[in-house]
């Protein structure tokens, strides 16, 4: 007999597991354990029919846990998910970062996940480790994902939010070019909660890669790579949003990827390459080789070998040598080189008359500085009444080089 037996004290007994103090508690493990939440659903099902023969009224409502339940399953990817993909932001705990060495039996999609973490912490903190850590919690995050969240009628996925004060830290320690502190804080928020399907971060550990000096400097192409094969295997990854409708790439990071990672992508930043075909112009051909000492050696040996080629004597060849250095500078986000080289063609070109010389390459010196600059504007709010009148003087140029090829670039 189930006590208390009157109907409303009973009935009352019952929702405290839908009350406030029970969600509550859920809500501070989001990671789903399947055997778990069979057990849970077992025992919620037996519940159901035992109050079943009950007047409606006296019933029980639960509702809400249910709610929660299935949102938390579907945060975590679903039963079929092979780890919990909604991470709880707490690190391996001390007795799993112990001096013992040995690794427990993995039960569980988070017993995986958390042994993934204390390896990719040890990884981290040898020698050059920081590659081989990054890439296993990263496999262990992305490469068990294998379709993308679930979305709600209005077409947003039901995974909450990155937290503000993260937004914030990212940004404060670009602004201050914190690399390495930006580089730990990244790699941490990644492998919390459902971050790993927040693009931005990848944004800023690719920036923050590009800067940090060797050797991380010669991984950065690993961020782009390991991105685009995420993408490949999720297509529209990046058009998703969280449940309060922001998405999961800004519109810097957008920019990023349809740019830089994704190589299929077509538009003004592929066009110039066969724009330019004759003979004399052999020296935009040299970017492939610049590409290749940028990823050997680093972007600044890249600018240096392309700045000693010789027979680089007419104005017109050292316009087109700065350009190449424009677009590695760019690709390897040595963004602030880039901007300098672009003003300097954007300028030199008037006086060469190249609008009417080559105006599809005015345009892309144009279009790519107009594109750095947006993205500048975005990440400093002290420079945006600046940058707007020069984003505003390039936009009027890109209109009447090319209106048609200009309109994909206004707001």
């Amino acid at each position: 007999m189930l006590h208390p037996q009157r109907a409303t004290s009973r009935k009352t007994a019952l929702e405290w597991l839908a009350g406030s103090r029970m969600l509550d508690s859920l809500s501070l493990y989001p990671e789903v354990d399947k055997a778990d939440f069979s057990r849970i659903v077992a025992a919620l099902t037996l519940l159901e029919q035992g109050v079943s023969t009950w007047p409606e009224a006296s019933r029980p409502q639960l509702g809400a846990l249910y709610a929660v339940l299935e949102n938390r399953l579907a945060q975590s990817g679903g039963m079929h998910a092979v780890v919990p993909q909604n991470s709880g932001s707490s690190s391996p705990s001390a007795e799993s970062t112990s001096a013992s060495p040995s690794l427990r039996p993995v039960q569980s999609g988070r017993d995986l996940l958390d042994q993934a973490k204390t390896l990719a912490k040890y990884l981290r903190d040898q020698p050059q480790g920081w590659l081989s850590g990054h890439h296993l919690i990263k496999s262990v995050r992305w490469d068990t994902v294998h379709e993308l969240p679930p979305l709600d009628a209005s077409g947003r996925t039901r995974l909450l939010p990155p937290r503000p004060e993260y937004r914030a830290q990212l940004k404060r320690l670009y602004l201050q070019q914190s690399w390495i502190e930006l580089l730990e804080q990244a790699e941490s928020m990644f492998a919390e909660g459902v971050n790993h399907f927040w693009l931005d971060v990848q944004w800023y550990l690719h920036q923050a890669l590009s800067k940090a000096g060797a050797p991380f400097d010669s991984w950065t192409s690993c961020i782009t790579q390991d991105l685009r094969l995420l993408l490949t295997r999720l297509t529209g990854l990046e058009s998703l949003c969280w449940s309060d409708g922001t998405p999961f790439a800004d519109e810097v990071t957008q920019d990023w990827i349809n740019q830089q990672v994704l190589e299929s992508v077509t538009g003004w930043g592929n066009e110039p390459a066969a724009a330019v075909t004759s003979g004399e112009d052999d020296i935009l051909q040299l970017e492939s080789e610049a590409l290749a000492q940028a990823d050997s050696d680093g972007v600044e040996t890249a600018i240096l070998w392309l700045q000693a080629r010789p027979g680089v004597t007419t104005p017109r060849h050292q316009w087109l040598l700065r350009l190449v250095m424009a677009r590695v500078a760019e690709q390897y986000g040595k963004n602030d080189m880039a901007l300098h080289l672009l003003a300097d063609l954007d300028s030199g070109g008037s006086s060469l008359t190249l609008n009417h010389w080559e105006p599809g390459l005015v345009f892309e010196v144009k279009a790519r500085r107009l594109k750095l600059l947006r993205m500048k504007a975005q990440r400093s709010d002290s420079d945006k009444v600046r940058l707007h009148s020069d984003m505003e003087t390039l936009l009027s140029g890109l209109i009447a080089l090319d209106p048609a090829r200009a309109a994909v670039l206004c707001g």
